[in-house]
């Protein structure tokens, strides 16, 4: 039999190879993640995510238990859902971008304008200091729309002048709420959230944004609270007839925004505006610097009005959605634990600036180191912060032994890591119950004198891998050290300066209710309670 020559015999193998190679390929890109199962096909994921997104979201994590990747449609977007440390830790490479989304959320959620949404698409070099190599051309830095964004929120969010500045203000502001309640008398029918929703939600409203938007809308906040709850399901874009409540409440409340920044513009003296040093931290119309460089930096790239009001809109979202819910939490395991409300009242006394006035009491640095207050802090933020980590892919890449196609949309909710049992459950203490304790060690520390004596300490030691509420990455929520002190600043008021009796608890519509709170079944940032604490309390000083 004659041998085959060897240069056919060659390009033969050579061509088996090649077509072994595509074959493998072929059959890796048709490997897709599985589906989230739903009755109706693109209808039922939606609807729900819509109507019980805590429902949702333990069926992904049901779902999540057998695969690290499921996907589904939720309206018009098809999201990837992710678990897993190691695979949400790959979201903040620089892989992958949230800009997508933060596109998203400003077009369907703030009603930014179609030519201003373009300023922001056009600028593809991204938000950090050097572009990213994919741009196609370098602009200047001062041209980088998204690049000035993030420092914007640098310098003045991540400032500590300006968080100072910050928590001085809110004290005072929030203890004009406070001294409206008269030494000694005890008030009756008291209810935790709403009263936080409303007083807190003003003081803070008021030391970031001044005072004019409250006068010229008194009802601002309930406008804010009601939209607050769309926005998740507004960013997915699903289609008005079928999301008609939440376009209307988004409506409502950024008009609002427009119009209060209409008046403000007219009102304030932009001149004396030009240099910051010039320029007093505070003041009435606009409130704090912080909004004002929002302001300012929107209008040195010519937005238009309409979209400035939606971007106070979200500025006002990023100041209440986690705080006022994350603070009644707070306030609720607190109260509803006797000891634990003396603990904590015992521990905010070391904070107490001596011979204080009653607007300006608490050195805020100390109370942010004491070990059980951030404790709780941490817990509750651990509990009842269910956020969806959002990033897109912004090249081909390979996730979890899957391959995806540039511009994929991967979400990973923090529910997932939050509640693992073997990163943080105890025998005695399991992941998904609140535990004052977990996060603090106790350690024997000797004195000047010798003497031996336990001390709390806080830690979060092995931890931090899997706990997201701020999210991660370059993309980390840069409002989180004011979110922090308005929160803890809040309960250390009410907590030091009130003695406060448990009632019982309440539905939303004031009637009693058998149950405690637990979360809310809406598409907020921090869950809501689905019950009220009610409870009656008297100003001690």
């Amino acid at each position: 039999m004659d041998r085959l020559p060897i240069l056919p015999l060659t390009v033969l193998l050579v061509l088996l190879s090649l077509l072994a190679a595509i074959a493998r390929q072929g059959s890796k890109i048709q490997r897709k993640p599985p589906r989230l199962s739903e009755t109706i096909p693109f209808v039922s994921n939606t609807w729900q995510f819509i109507t019980n997104k805590q429902r949702f979201i333990d069926r992904v994590r049901e779902a999540l238990k057998s695969s690290p990747i499921v996907s589904c449609w939720l309206g018009p977007l098809k999201v990837h859902f992710v678990a897993g440390g190691s695979n949400t830790s790959l979201l903040f490479r620089s892989s992958f971008t949230s800009e997508p989304w933060i596109n998203r959320i400003q077009k369907h959620a703030a009603g930014y304008t179609s030519n201003d949404l373009k300023k922001f698409t056009g600028d593809e070099s991204g938000g950090a200091s050097l572009p990213r190599k994919s741009t196609k051309a370098s602009p200047p830095p001062e041209k980088r729309i998204w690049h000035l964004m993030h420092r914007v929120n640098e310098d003045g969010l991540m400032n500590e002048n300006s968080l100072t500045t910050f928590t001085k203000t809110y004290q005072g502001f929030f203890n004009e709420r406070i001294t409206a309640f008269t030494i000694g008398e005890w008030v009756e029918d008291i209810h935790v959230f709403a009263f936080l929703k409303q007083d807190m939600a003003a003081a803070a409203t008021r030391s970031m944004l001044g005072h004019r938007i409250i006068d010229l809308y008194p009802d601002i906040l309930d406008a804010f609270w009601d939209w607050e709850q769309y926005t998740d399901m507004l960013a997915f874009g699903i289609a008005g007839w079928f999301n008609w409540r939440a376009v209307a409440a988004r409506d409502r409340f950024c008009d609002m925004c427009f119009t209060w920044y209409e008046t403000a513009c007219r009102e304030y003296d932009w001149k004396k505006a030009v240099h910051d040093a010039q320029v007093e931290e505070w003041e009435p119309i606009l409130g704090s610097r912080m909004s004002r460089g929002h302001v300012r930096w929107m209008k040195d790239f010519e937005f238009s009005d309409r979209t400035i009001g939606g971007m106070l809109a979200l500025f006002i979202f990023g100041l209440h959605a986690n705080t006022i819910p994350i603070g009644t939490w707070m306030l609720i395991e607190i109260i509803k634990n006797p000891e634990l409300f003396r603990a904590i009242k015992q521990e905010i006394s070391q904070a107490m600036i001596q011979g204080h006035t009653c607007s300006e009491f608490l050195d805020y640095p100390m109370l942010a180191a004491l070990p059980l207050i951030q404790s709780v802090y941490v817990e509750v933020l651990r509990l009842h912060v269910g956020i969806l980590l959002t990033r897109t892919s912004t090249e081909y890449v390979e996730f979890a032994s899957y391959d995806l196609p540039k511009g994929s949309v991967l979400q990973a909710p923090t529910a997932v890591p939050h509640l693992d049992e073997e990163i943080w459950g105890t025998p005695d203490h399991p992941a998904r119950e609140f535990w004052a304790y977990r996060h603090v060690e106790l350690k024997k520390v000797r004195d000047a004198t010798g003497q031996i004596t336990n001390r709390l300490e806080f830690s979060m030691k092995g931890r931090k891998a899997s706990y997201f509420p701020y999210g991660g990455g370059f993309h980390m929520c840069t409002g989180r050290k004011y979110a922090k002190s308005e929160i803890l600043t809040s309960v250390a008021m009410i907590v030091s300066r009130f003695d406060v009796e448990f009632v019982g608890w309440v539905k939303p519509d004031g009637s009693r209710s058998g149950r405690p709170a637990i979360d809310s079944t809406g598409n907020a940032v921090a869950s809501h309670p689905d019950r009220d604490m009610k409870i009656r309390w008297q100003r001690l000083w």
